[in-house]
């Protein structure tokens, strides 16, 4: 038998591909599975969490004072006028008794409002000054309401929850704010598909108690005068967790007119004492 002692051909163990390549291409398919995992994971957490009892909520809001700075004591009539819509639209939606809601008045410039885990509705003055009517307030609680009708906080929870773990775990840290934040229950957010049933609930709800929907779309031409004066365009919808302002107008006409509702009628102003407390 003859010993040989062949050449080895190149590149046998080695790839021919550029390393940089191999490496942009293990990055992009790690990035990819790890946003298709965060997806997955929080449809699941939002799903397994809208199973959760309402009661359950409120042993979660209890963990954290989140009403500490509420200005509601302060100003104790405007508080009871929004608690008192807030009741009779709790009403005409239909909520379960167990579904309690909670109005809480915020003496800040800002223009905003929110709804929360429990029920807990946040309203600041900043917004309040601006509507002309009671018809526009109905229509920021009813749309409020109607997500915790829905139970959207307790989803948007427990998808915040279930990619938050999944992160800490990815990551591999071991400092996890998950549930010690209770900042996490002020800033929820929702899906467009949630802001828009949110928006139709509260156009069923000004229906129910005034006849028509005159009034509603005002509280978005509010948001879009305001962009419009500060200069600041809306993202792209593709981009943006809420419907663009102009379609949310738009779908007042497009559903009153599926509806047969009126789009005109007779508005109620807001009590004079509530005018006043605000200034």
């Amino acid at each position: 038998m003859n010993y040989e002692n062949p050449k080895i051909p190149e590149h046998i163990n080695t790839s021919r591909e550029h390393p940089l390549k191999e490496f942009s291409i293990l990055l992009i398919s790690a990035i990819v599975l790890v946003l298709l995992a965060s997806f997955l994971l929080g449809f699941g957490g939002g799903w397994l969490a809208g199973k959760i009892p309402f009661s359950a909520e409120n042993k979660i809001v209890a963990m954290y004072d989140i009403t500490q700075h509420t200005d509601s004591k302060d100003h104790p009539e405007i508080t009871q006028y929004l608690q008192g819509l807030a009741d009779k639209i709790s009403t005409a939606q239909n909520l379960p008794p167990e579904m309690k809601i909670t109005a809480h008045y915020m003496g800040s410039d800002t223009v905003n409002a929110f709804a929360t885990l429990g029920g807990n509705l946040f309203i600041f003055r900043g917004l309040l000054e601006k509507l002309p009517s009671e018809n526009s307030l109905v229509t920021l609680l009813g749309h409020e309401i109607a997500h915790v009708k829905y139970r959207h906080p307790i989803k948007s929870f427990g998808r915040g929850v279930a990619v938050s773990i999944a992160m800490t775990a990815i990551m591999g840290s071991t400092d996890s704010q998950v549930l010690g934040d209770a900042g996490m229950l002020t800033v929820l957010k929702f899906s467009r598909d949630m802001e828009t049933q949110s928006d139709e609930e509260a156009m069923q709800t000004l229906q129910t108690i005034y006849g028509h929907l005159n009034g509603g779309a005002k509280l978005f031409e509010i948001f879009h005068e305001m962009r419009t004066e500060m200069d600041s365009e809306e993202p792209a919808e593709f981009f943006s967790t809420h419907p663009l302002d102009e379609k949310r107008i738009e779908n007042f006409s497009t559903v009153a007119k599926k509806m047969g509702w009126k789009e005109t009628g007779e508005l109620t102003p807001l009590p004079d004492f509530f005018k006043k407390s605000l200034n």
